[in-house]
């Protein structure tokens, strides 16, 4: 599935290893651990979830099934948030 950065809502951008949104419609900050960044990273890149999953999986060195799982629950949590949407 390919997703987009809802740009209307959001800003990111990089702090170290981690994250930082913000938020335009709440007007607050968000920090993001390692892998919610690189995930919106690889979203922001154009990457589709399979794409990121495959690179998730081989930074961190876990299995597909464990990174295809973490990776989706984050991806829910980008989209109720509203930092993400289905592209299409």
């Amino acid at each position: 599935m390919i997703y987009t950065i809802n740009s209307e809502r959001i800003l990111f951008t990089q702090l170290v290893e981690e994250g930082v949104v913000y938020d335009t419609m709440k007007n607050e900050y968000v920090t993001l651990n390692e892998t919610f960044f690189k995930i919106l990273k690889g979203i922001d890149q154009g990457k589709s979830s399979r794409e990121i999953v495959a690179a998730l999986c081989q930074e961190y060195n876990i299995t597909q099934d464990e990174c295809l799982r973490e990776t989706n629950e984050a991806l829910k949590v980008l989209e109720e948030k509203a930092y993400i949407k289905v592209n299409g």
